[in-house]
């Protein structure tokens, strides 16, 4: 079943991101930042019985976070020295989609000395370093609402994406049958989008469309928040990792969204 707090932590890093693209793109990042350590306080994995396996993730999803959140904003730093980079990167205005590989690179370098830093025998090695680059890839999507904000569709598809994210959400907590919930949920996100849409002078087909998409992506990281987090008591399983995925799984929805700005039919 769903969760009202992880459902009501969602909606409140939506609207609190939707504020800050109003305000500064560097409040996105703060909030990002934010969403990020929520990732990286997930539950540990557990063994085949059950039993909970140290597994070290917490500093490689932090450091895949920081990489992607800061050349999302400063994308000028992947040109290096003078005469010594692509031209490509010179000309990146967006850092989002130049900054998600090095973080991941990055990411999982840190997984790789953490399992060697290990003392317990390295246990389940495999499967929890395959935990760790995980996260890590979760974490570094978050900076699409950044790359959002950065695009041509600014805080106004950002608005329109955190309306989807909310609507979808709030109907995904009906008690009824999930995949009719789940219908639902994805039309009350596109409904959403596109009202939000109207009010800030976008197309109501890209308030549909980013709309539903923020919406069923958003219940996405709900479920797999849960399952993930399943038979876990701790804040971070219990709301605040499910809550964080859903801003995370929605965030390339948002991105695109930006990009689709003067697309035709949009």
């Amino acid at each position: 079943m769903p969760s009202f707090r992880s459902t009501l932590l969602s909606v409140a890093l939506a609207g609190l991101l939707t504020l800050a693209a109003y305000t500064d793109p560097l409040f996105v990042a703060a909030v990002v930042i934010v969403v990020q350590l929520l990732i990286a306080q997930a539950p540990s994995p557990t063994d085949s019985k059950g039993h909970a396996v140290g597994a070290p993730r917490f500093a490689a999803t932090a450091a895949a976070g920081a990489v992607a959140t800061v050349l999302t904003v400063a994308p000028h730093l992947l040109r290096g020295a003078d005469g010594s980079s692509s031209k490509s990167f010179g000309e990146t205005d967006n850092g989002m989609l130049s900054a998600i590989m090095p973080a991941i690179v990055v990411g999982v370098f840190v997984a790789l000395v953490s399992q060697m830093l290990r003392k317990d025998g390295r246990v389940s090695l495999v499967s929890t370093t395959a935990y760790a680059v995980a996260l890590v890839v979760f974490a570094a999507l978050t900076v699409g609402w950044i790359g959002a904000v950065q695009s041509l569709g600014d805080a106004e598809v950002v608005a329109v994406g955190a309306a989807g994210v909310a609507g979808g959400l709030i109907v995904w907590l009906v008690p009824i049958d999930r995949w009719l919930c789940g219908s639902a949920a994805v039309v009350a996100g596109a409904v959403a989008g596109a009202v939000v849409s109207y009010q800030v002078d976008l197309t109501w087909g890209l308030g549909v469309a980013v709309g539903s998409g923020a919406a069923l992506f958003a219940i996405l990281g709900q479920v797999l928040g849960r399952l993930w987090s399943q038979g876990r008591t701790h804040a971070a399983a219990g709301w605040g990792f499910p809550g964080a995925m859903s801003i995370a799984l929605a965030a390339p929805i948002i991105y695109v969204g930006g990009q689709l700005i003067g697309a035709p039919g949009f």
